[in-house]
């Protein structure tokens, strides 16, 4: 694996005025240059952003965050191409045909980005990326020495 796609819980925590401490000494630990967020992280903070109050104070503090992010990943938000599109049908089929169900959208989306980018996907939510066939870990509770990058 060359790196880490970072789902949105992950990068969520370094918007929390208390965030994690295991998550956050996790992160300083990452070569920033194999450190990767995908667009549709952007969107879930701008769909977080939009469903505030036109009011609410916490637009323009999660709207600067999310500014600085694209900025602190410039080079390094992954698209959502066609490539990865086919192998989200492709994940979402044999999950259904597996599990039963439909598989998460955005996971299932983000896990196909990881598996196309061959990147280790840092999530809260393991039992379903997992069962999309992406390497994923937990930066919670889990062991990153387990997930090498070459």
């Amino acid at each position: 694996m060359r790196g880490w796609l970072l789902d949105t819980n992950v990068v969520s925590e370094l918007a929390r005025p208390k965030a994690d401490a295991r998550v956050m000494d996790w992160l300083r630990t990452l070569p920033p240059e194999r450190t990767f967020i995908s667009i549709l992280t952007v969107a879930e903070i701008g769909q977080g952003i939009e469903a505030l109050g036109p009011a609410d104070p916490r637009r323009q503090v999660y709207g600067r965050f999310r500014d600085r992010l694209e900025v602190d990943f410039a080079g390094r938000v992954v698209p959502v191409g066609d490539d990865v599109v086919r192998l989200w049908g492709d994940l979402s089929g044999r999950y259904r045909a597996g599990f039963g169900g439909r598989a998460p959208v955005i996971d299932a989306l983000l896990a196909a980005t990881a598996l196309h980018h061959r990147l280790h996907l840092a999530t809260r939510n393991l039992r379903d990326v997992v069962r999309l066939g992406a390497s994923a870990f937990s930066p919670w509770d889990g062991d990153s020495t387990q997930y090498p990058l070459s």
